[in-house]
């Protein structure tokens, strides 16, 4: 059986412009990565799904690389069940029906992670995938695992994923139906 990657979610998501993240970027003080931007631009920020020759979804999982964080307990495989897009400024009746907004998820979220990375998306536990957006991390995803949230906050519970989003959405696979 073969899987595609799409976004069949799309329509439900506000139409993302530059000057939008360019906003976003100023307010949160912040440099997104250019194939982020383009994500969002393109996709309105929604999620990737797999889809087969039989019309079947499946979400996307990724493997984690934990090294010997305390975290590796969470496993090596996470799977992205919802991403973050932006919202300010839209007509949106409900952030839950057309996704979940990045300026929300920073003022939700700010207490899990250390500075320099800004969740953009989530699984059913609500462990966060995070994109550095600090010089030292610009660009890399990297997965939170609020199974264990170490205190105080370090990098103790997130695992590394891809070295930029692009290498990130490519490193995905469809995540086994039951």
């Amino acid at each position: 059986m073969s899987w595609k990657l799409v976004f069949p979610k799309i329509e439900s998501y506000p139409v993302v412009t530059l000057q939008d993240v360019r906003e976003f970027e100023t307010r949160h003080q912040m440099s997104l990565a250019p194939d982020y931007v383009d994500f969002l631009v393109s996709h309105r920020g929604s999620p990737p799904m797999f889809v087969n020759e039989q019309t079947e979804y499946t979400c996307p999982e990724f493997t984690v690389d934990w090294g010997d964080k305390p975290a590796r307990v969470s496993g090596p495989t996470v799977r992205l069940e919802a991403t973050y897009s932006i919202f300010t400024g839209k007509d949106v009746q409900s952030a839950f029906d057309s996704g979940y907004d990045l300026d929300d998820s920073i003022s939700w979220n700010d207490h899990l992670y250390p500075p320099g990375l800004l969740p953009i998306g989530s699984n059913a536990g609500n462990s966060l995938f995070m994109l550095g957006v600090n010089q030292e991390h610009a660009g890399k995803v990297f997965y939170l695992s609020t199974f264990h949230v170490p205190d105080p906050i370090s990098f103790e519970h997130i695992g590394f994923i891809a070295p930029t989003f692009t290498d990130f959405l490519k490193s995905a696979r469809p995540a086994e139906r039951p």
